[in-house]
């Protein structure tokens, strides 16, 4: 095997595709999972792809786009394999792996690249005390709990954690019904773009400056309690107030998985034939970010194997993520950048927009703002992510999500099939973006 890719998110599909787009004979990419797309099947928001295709998916479709691309490219997968290590004996790389139907198995490359993305920081590794009740969930296991097992995690919750993932949870939460109480974090670090759409459209609490100093709670959490950070950044106990909840969701950052890699120096290996992309190699603000890794360093590693990469890749550049600054009265969530305008409604003005579209946002802020809606819906014992084809004005969105808890689909569900039309009487259509 010449290249063997070990993840099947974003950056892995795509170093895979890129290395065999520029001549690399035979490409293997590892998944532990049954599926491809890593984190982005559940992922049901809207707000991938834009910077790369200029166009607005949900993580689902998003992963589909892929997910195609790898199939049809030729690249060999093998799913439901988890990799156990990754040495590198004389010239070969080692790639250690065990398979759901062919067991353990050895299999030898002349390169590797790594695309394992992230886990999560857990509550014990944030120090808080207390006991540990049911209730206490990642960001990302209440995500996989709601969109793909359509299992609700509790009636009322704190959510610990300033970053998107979190700010997209409080708003998945508050339309499922769910009570979210407040979110605490030291600054504001998730998208402009997620801190409008999930926090301030639902006027959910935020306290910047405050973090959980401990739980409560024996067979099921009661409550937790907060407190502010002093001066020299030690929670002030002093000022320390008890919120009740049944669930705290813990989004307090991620840790590139790299375990698989332990005692070999990444940085050194390059010479010899090992990459790293996507979330391993740094955490990425926007999924586009990590493709577009994914496809510098498929290529990147195409040239270690002796090939030419195309010219195509020149253009592109992972780029930082957008403005979180705010010295203005509102932020165009159109697309990642995030421009933060000043809008003076008589007479109708906009300044600070970067392009056109800033002033056709704010007047359509101003005169009728609509939002797209993404939800789960029933398919016997599964569920399918669906969302309105077209955004619905902002004042329908729990009107469309009454009707979609009334929907129960028929098995076979395809992506892009319409589960309902004019849902809520909306106009727009329901349609299935991801089949679990």
């Amino acid at each position: 095997m010449n290249l063997i890719v070990v993840g099947g998110g974003p950056a892995g599909m795509a170093a895979a595709v890129t290395a065999l787009e520029c001549g690399v004979e035979n490409v293997m990419l590892l998944e532990r999972h049954d599926y491809l797309g890593g984190v982005l099947p559940q992922c049901i928001h809207n707000g991938f792809g834009t910077q790369l295709y200029e166009k607005d998916y949900t993580g689902g479709e998003y992963a589909r786009i892929w997910k195609e691309k790898t199939e049809n490219s030729g690249v060999e997968v093998m799913l439901s394999t988890t990799v156990l290590s990754v040495s590198h004996v004389e010239t070969r790389w080692i790639v250690k792996c065990v398979n759901g139907n062919l067991g353990a198995k050895e299999l030898e490359a002349d390169a590797v690249i790594i695309a394992t993305g992230c886990r999560e920081r857990t509550l014990p590794q944030m120090l808080i005390p207390g006991s540990r009740p049911a209730g206490v969930f990642t960001a990302g296991a209440a995500q996989l709990m709601m969109n793909m097992k359509n299992y609700l995690p509790g009636k009322s919750a704190v959510i610990l954690g300033s970053g998107d993932i979190g700010l997209i949870m409080a708003r998945r939460m508050t339309l499922e019904g769910i009570n979210v109480r407040m979110i605490l974090g030291q600054e504001a670090t998730g998208l402009a773009r997620n801190i409008v759409q999930c926090v301030e459209d639902y006027n959910i609490p935020m306290h910047y400056g405050w973090t959980v100093v401990s739980t409560h709670g024996y067979e099921r959490l009661k409550g937790v309690t907060i407190a502010p950070f002093d001066e020299d950044g030690i929670p002030d106990r002093t000022r320390s107030k008890y919120i009740q909840c049944d669930t705290l969701l813990v989004a307090t950052g991620l840790i590139p998985e790299l375990e698989i890699c332990r005692g070999l120096d990444i940085n050194k290996m390059q010479s010899c034939g090992l990459f790293v992309c996507g979330n391993a190699n740094r955490v990425h603000d926007l999924a586009d970010h990590v493709t577009e890794e994914g496809m510098h360093v498929g290529a990147k590693t195409a040239v270690y194997l002796g090939k030419k990469a195309p010219d195509y890749l020149n253009g592109l550049c992972c780029r930082k993520g957008e403005l979180t600054g705010r010295h203005g009265n509102m932020i165009c969530t159109i697309c990642p950048k995030g421009c933060v305008m000043q809008v003076e409604r008589e007479p109708f003005e906009v300044s600070g927009n970067q392009c056109e579209k800033g002033e056709f946002f704010a007047k359509q802020e101003l005169e009728s703002p609509k939002r797209v809606v993404t939800a789960v819906v029933k398919a016997g014992d599964s569920t399918v992510s669906a969302r309105t084809d077209r955004p619905v004005d902002k004042a329908d969105v729990f009107k469309v999500m009454k009707a979609v808890k009334r929907i129960k689909a028929d098995k076979p569900v395809t992506p892009g099939q319409v589960l309902a039309s004019d849902i809520g009487g909306t106009g727009a259509n329901l349609v299935a973006t991801w089949y679990a």
